[in-house]
């Protein structure tokens, strides 16, 4: 007998699998020439029913739409990790804006997939010398030994980052670290690790108060030397 459309859903349902945070930097899809149609049909033949179908069923908005994000969240569940689709992480967007300007051209691309590159590359080398982020939780001395790695190695690889200021950096650091948004930490960092960091990247200058407790304003932050 056939399944009922009931059965369907729930067959699906099934075939979840958990969204792992603290996996640290995950490139977009688009810099890795996947669409969001791919993870749609990845959908379509693992399953046998429509993306658009499925979300429609389970009285879920389409992605795209208000509401999207814990559609595309239900999409990604289902599918096998090789075929989720990755949003532009919000730290890496902004590192684009810095470097390449607000507007998203194909003329710049291949520089928006370049930096996209260099955090990945960052992120596996750093991962390789200190250990992935649950192998090294509870362990302080690693953490900041491997955040102050990445924020150096991003500095060195993209100098307008650095140029823009340590908040940027810092943020971008965390989110490889530990993962989740590129916000996620960001004012948790001790002071002499701060301190060690600014010097890392360039910067001349005491810690402001507001590091101290808060987000570093850009303009608190002056004379980048040697980059």
């Amino acid at each position: 007998m056939a399944d009922t459309l009931l059965e369907k859903i729930k067959k699906i349902k099934s075939m979840e699998t958990p969204i792992e945070s603290g996996a640290g930097f995950k490139p977009a899809s688009v810099y890795k020439g996947k669409t969001m149609m791919d993870t749609f049909d990845a959908f379509n033949k693992k399953t046998g029913m429509g993306a658009a179908e499925y979300l429609m069923n389970r009285g879920l908005p389409l992605v795209g739409s208000g509401g999207g994000e814990k559609s595309l969240e239900a999409i990604n569940k289902v599918v096998d990790e090789a075929d989720r689709f990755e949003k532009i992480n919000p730290g890496v967007r902004r590192a684009e804006e810095m470097i390449t300007g607000p507007l998203k051209t194909m003329k710049n691309k291949p520089i928006r997939t370049m930096i996209t590159n260099v955090f990945e590359n960052v992120q596996s080398k750093a991962d390789d010398m200190f250990g992935a982020a649950q192998d090294i939780a509870g362990d302080i001395a690693k953490q900041e030994d491997k955040l102050k790695f990445i924020t150096k190695e991003v500095a060195e690889k993209l100098p307008k980052l650095a140029i823009g200021g340590i908040d940027l950096i810092r943020k971008i650091g965390f989110a490889m670290l530990f993962g989740g948004p590129s916000t996620m930490g960001a004012d948790l960092i001790p002071e002499p690790i701060l301190k060690e960091m600014m010097r890392d990247l360039g910067v001349t200058q005491e810690v402001p108060e507001a590091a101290k407790g808060g987000m570093m304003n850009i303009n608190d932050i002056t004379e980048p030397v040697g980059v």
